[in-house]
């Protein structure tokens, strides 16, 4: 007598099933999205004055069928083909705006898989805010700057190349609900970079007894890249003024820091188009 063949149809019918759970869902189409991406060049925004915040201020139309917006940088121009290589650095949910506007700031973080614990990272920052913990590099936040000291040194891409200094290309996709992303990416055909600058109106012109270079105040710049045009031998308008020398600058932000304790607040964070 033939057995029945029922048990045999159950075992097809659960190995589908099962099949089909195993497989990845699949998101569905992502939102049209065609905008321009603008970045904001000069002084970065602040609560108390401008040249504050650690940040870059984006601009771009928004998409009726966004429900979040996903932004990413490179040291290369960004495109659908190499946006999976280029760094997650912000997320900003959708609105009711037709132009969406983000804050978005640079800062190195440590992949603690990756890291070898070589502390050649906890060596190089300027900032004391590298330490190891359990053989990992770990980032104080409350002291790093965002120089990319780290960054620079690590020999096995350990941290992330979020800095300031560092020339780069941004791009943003906009993301349905189900995590689908549109076709289109607005991108920036240019590069930006924060750095430190000087700010005229705000300095006192009294470089000779400046809070950035006096050894009172503060360990000063330790690659010199800090210097002024002397008041004897410079017109008015430029005698005792700080310069700085950005093939010297690391961008350390000591001198942010002993202006903003000591100083007029002159020394401050501005976005530039390269």
């Amino acid at each position: 007598m033939k057995k029945p063949a029922i048990p045999f149809v159950l075992l097809l019918l659960a190995v589908a099933v099962s099949s089909c759970l195993s497989q990845e869902p699949t998101p569905g189409q992502g939102p049209d999205f065609a905008s321009s991406l603008t970045v904001r060049a000069g002084y970065t925004p602040g609560a108390s004055v401008e040249g504050e915040n650690s940040e870059f201020t984006l601009e771009w139309n928004a998409s009726e069928e966004a429900a979040w917006y996903e932004i990413r940088i490179s040291t290369e121009p960004v495109t659908a083909d190499n946006w999976n290589s280029a760094l997650p650095v912000d997320s900003v949910m959708a609105g009711d705006s037709s132009v969406v506007s983000a804050f978005v700031q640079v800062q190195p973080e440590v992949y603690r898989n990756t890291c070898i614990g070589c502390a050649q990272c906890v060596a190089a920052c300027p900032q004391g805010a590298m330490q190891q913990v359990d053989g990992k590099a770990v980032i104080d936040l409350s002291l790093c700057t965002a120089c990319g000291e780290c960054v620079r040194v690590c020999p096995v891409q350990a941290i992330s190349n979020a800095c300031f200094g560092e020339p780069y290309y941004f791009g943003v996709r906009a993301m349905s609900d189900s995590g689908a992303p549109s076709e289109e990416i607005a991108v920036t055909e240019n590069t930006y970079a924060l750095r430190y600058a000087n700010d005229d109106k705000w300095c006192g012109n009294c470089a000779y007894e400046c809070f950035i270079l006096l050894d009172s105040c503060g360990p000063g710049c330790p690659v010199d890249a800090i210097w002024y045009t002397p008041d004897w031998s410079t017109p008015p308008d430029d005698s005792g003024l700080v310069h700085i020398d950005y093939d010297l600058c690391i961008n350390c932000g000591q001198c942010w820091i002993q202006c903003h304790e000591y100083g007029l607040w002159s020394i401050k964070k501005e976005v530039v188009e390269e």
